[in-house]
C-alpha cells in the first residue's frame, strides 16, 4: 500500500505521542519508518496501535494540528476523542459526534492544501463504517473536506474536524479490527456470521454482546433471524469475564425462550464471544436469576460441546478433489505430476451421453453434479452407476452441492430472459425462481455461502463485471432476490473483470480477477463487506480461469486451474504449486 506525505505525518505524530512519553519532548518529528501490516482477523493478536493521543504542541503549524487530531482519532487508546477536542474549536468541540460514522480515505494522494485558514484534505474514500460498525466498500475519488483552521488564543485549531471519524485505510486496517456476531438460517440450524467493526478500544465482550442484542443489518434480516427475543437488552451494563466465563445478564424478555431458544440464544453468544481469546464459556441470567441451558455444566457454564451442532460452516467428509479431464470424471492425482485417476463406472469414461463443462462435488465425497451446455446431470463418484439427467436448460454456471442439495445457475441473456437459479433437494424435487433483480444481465459464477442465506456472484450488468449477494429468503418455496453489488478496492484499483468467485470461510471469500490498474489475472482474498483485500500471491506461468475453494475455519483450502489445464494448489500467502495438469475444471467439496 502506497502512502502520501501526510500520512507519514500523521504516523509521525504517532512516533511523537511514543517519544513524548518516554522523553516529555514536545516536538512531533517529521519523519518515521513505513511498516506494510494486514487486517488482523477476529480474535487474534493485540491492538497495532496501542499509544496514548497527546495534546497539541504549543504554536503548532496547521498541518502539525491536523497530523496530531487525525493521529489522536486514529489511535487505540480509550481516551482518543476527549485528546482529538483538544484540537478543535470550542464551538466545534462541542457539536462532533465521532460515533456517527467513519470515513477511510485513501492516502495514496497528495498532501493536504494548506492555506492561511484552512487545511483540505483530497483523497478519494475507499470505505466507510455507520454508527453500528458495518463496513461499505465506496469509490468517492473526488472527496474534500477543509478543517477550516481558526486561530483560538493565537493556537491554531481545527473549525471542522467532518462527520464523525475521518480515518486513512492505513491506519483503519491497525486501528480497527473484525468482530464476527452470529444469527442462524430461517430454518434455525446453521449460524449465520456478520461483521462489525470495532477501535480496538472499544472491542470487548460488552460491545459484541451490544451489537448481536441489535439484530442482523437491514439487507441481511430477511435471510437471517435470531433466537434472542428482540425486546432483550443487557440488563447490566457490561459483560464480565472471569476466569474465561463471560456473564451475560439478560432484561426480562429472555424469560419467554423455549428450552430449544435457550439453546440456539447460547449459541449465539457463545461464538459471537468467541472473538475474544479471554472468553472459554458462558453463563446467562435473567434479571440476576439463573437462566438453565440444556448441556451447560453443573456450575451453570455454557461451553461449545453444548452448541455444537450449530456450526457456520459444514465441515466435509473428505477434502479430496475431483476435476474433469477431456471431458471424463476423474479424481486429482495424491502425488504430483502423477496421472489422474479416472473414476469407476459410466463417468470415468467418454461417450457416457454428453459431455460435462462443469463440475460439483457434495461434502459427502461422494455426490457428483455435471452440467453441460444443455443438461444437469447427477451422479457418483463412487458406487460406478450411471449419471441421471435432471432437465435440460442453456446456459448453466458450475453447480453446487450442499446440504439443502444441488444448486445450479441458469445465465441468463436478456430483460425477458433473466437468470434463473434451481435447486434440487436430495429427494429430487426440483425448483427454480427468476433473478428478477437481475434481469439483462448474465451470471458467470456463483457460490451459495455456507450459513445458506447468501449467494454470491459474478454477473455481468451493462457490459461490466460485478461482484455481489443475493439473499436467500427460503428454499421451501425457494426465494432469492436483493441484489447487491459489492464494490471491491484491490489496491491495484478495483475490479475490471471477475472470472470466479467463492467462500473460503463464513466470513472470507476469494476471486479471480483483473483490476483497473493490473490486466493480469490475480487471486484475491477478502471479508465479505471487502473491507480487507489481500493477494493471495502470485500465479505464475498461464492465467488462472477458474477457483475450486473448500470453506472451512481456520486456514485456506483453495485451487486454481490454468488457461492450459494445470491445477494449482494454494499453499501459503505468496505460494502456489502445482500438483496435476491436463484438468479442465475441478472441485472441491461442498
Amino acid at each position: 500500500m502506497s502512502v502520501s506525505r501526510f500520512d507519514h505525518a500523521v504516523r509521525a505524530a504517532l512516533v511523537g505521542i511514543v517519544a513524548v512519553a518516554m522523553s516529555g519532548c514536545a516536538l512531533i518529528p517529521t519523519s518515521g519508518p513505513v511498516q506494510q501490516v494486514s487486517q488482523p482477523a477476529a480474535g487474534d493478536g493485540v491492538p497495532q496501535v496501542d499509544v496514548e493521543p497527546v495534546a497539541p504542541v504549543i504554536d503548532g503549524t496547521p498541518d502539525q494540528i491536523l497530523a496530531g487530531f487525525l493521529a489522536a482519532v486514529s489511535s487505540g487508546s480509550a481516551n482518543r476523542f476527549a485528546v482529538a477536542r483538544q484540537y478543535l474549536t470550542p464551538q466545534a468541540a462541542q457539536v462532533w459526534d465521532p460515533t456517527q460514522a467513519v470515513t477511510i480515505y485513501d492516502s495514496a494522494g497528495p498532501a493536504p492544501i494548506i492555506t492561511d485558514e484552512s487545511v483540505v484534505l483530497k483523497d478519494p474514500v475507499v470505505g466507510s463504517l455507520d454508527a453500528d460498525g458495518r463496513y461499505t466498500a465506496q469509490s468517492e475519488p473526488e472527496f474534500s473536506h477543509s478543517f477550516a483552521m481558526t486561530k483560538v488564543n493565537g493556537q491554531w485549531r481545527i473549525g471542522d474536524p467532518g462527520p464523525g471519524v475521518l480515518i486513512s485505510q492505513y491506519r483503519f486496517e491497525q486501528a480497527y479490527r473484525a468482530v464476527p456476531v452470529y444469527f442462524f438460517d430461517p430454518l434455525l440450524d446453521r449460524l449465520v456470521a456478520e461483521n462489525l467493526y470495532m477501535n480496538w478500544a472499544d472491542a470487548s465482550p460488552t460491545t459484541a454482546v451490544e451489537g448481536l442484542l441489535k439484530g442482523p443489518s437491514a439487507w441481511l434480516s430477511p435471510a437471517a433471524v435470531t433466537a434472542l427475543p428482540p425486546q432483550a437488552k443487557l440488563a447490566v451494563s457490561s459483560v464480565p469475564v472471569n476466569y474465561g466465563v463471560a456473564q451475560v445478564s439478560l432484561t426480562q424478555p429472555a424469560l419467554g425462550l423455549s428450552e430449544d431458544q435457550k439453546v440456539q440464544a447460547a449459541a449465539q453468544l457463545l461464538w459471537t464471544l468467541r472473538a475474544f481469546s479471554a472468553v472459554t464459556g458462558l453463563r446467562i441470567d435473567v434479571d440476576g436469576a439463573p437462566l438453565s441451558v440444556r448441556g451447560q455444566s453443573p456450575d451453570g457454564v455454557v461451553r461449545l460441546d453444548a452448541v455444537s451442532g450449530y456450526m457456520p460452516v459444514e465441515q466435509p467428509a473428505s477434502q479430496e478433489a475431483i476435476g474433469l479431464v477431456d471431458g471424463v470424471v476423474a479424481r486429482l492425482p495424491a502425488i504430483p505430476a502423477s496421472r489422474p485417476q479416472p473414476i469407476a463406472g459410466p463417468l470415468g469414461t467418454t461417450g457416457w451421453g454428453d459431455t460435462p463443462v462443469h463440475i460439483a462435488l457434495g461434502s459427502d465425497g461422494a455426490s457428483l453434479a455435471l452440467t453441460s451446455e444443455t443438461s444437469l446431470w447427477l451422479g457418483s463418484a463412487i458406487n460406478g452407476k450411471p449419471a441421471h439427467l435432471v432437465f435440460h436448460a442453456a446456459g448453466l454456471t458450475r453447480p453446487q452441492i450442499n446440504s439443502e442439495g444441488t444448486w445450479v445457475v441458469s445465465s441468463g441473456s436478456t430483460e425477458a430472459d433473466p437468470p434463473q437459479i434451481w435447486l434440487v433437494n436430495p429427494a429430487g424435487y426440483v425448483q427454480h425462481t427468476s433473478l428478477d433483480d437481475l434481469a439483462g444481465a448474465t451470471v458467470t459464477a456463483f457460490r451459495v455461502s455456507p450459513d445458506r442465506t447468501r449467494v454470491v456472484l459474478v454477473a455481468n450488468v451493462g457490459g461490466r463485471d460485478q461482484v455481489g449477494f443475493l439473499r436467500i429468503r427460503s428454499v421451501a418455496p425457494l426465494m432469492v432476490d436483493g441484489w447487491r453489488p459489492l464494490l471491491v478496492n484491490t489496491g491495484r484499483g478495483t475490479l475490471a473483470t471477475c472470472l470466479d468467485v467463492g467462500w473460503t470461510s463464513a466470513t472470507q471469500l476469494a476471486i479471480l480477477a483483473t483490476a483497473s490498474a493490473d490486466a493480469s489475472v490475480s487471486a484475491y482474498r477478502m471479508d465479505v463487506d471487502a473491507a480487507s483485500v489481500q493477494s493471495m500471491g502470485p500465479l505464475s506461468g498461464d492465467p488462472p480461469v477458474a477457483l475450486a475453494l473448500l470453506p472451512q475455519e481456520p486456514g485456506v483450502t483453495a485451487m486454481a486451474v490454468t488457461s492450459a489445464g494445470v491445477v494449482l494448489r494454494y499453499e501459503d500467502t505468496t505460494r502456489w504449486t502445482v500438483v496435476a495438469t491436463g484438468f479442465s475444471t475441478v472441485a472441491l467439496p461442498g
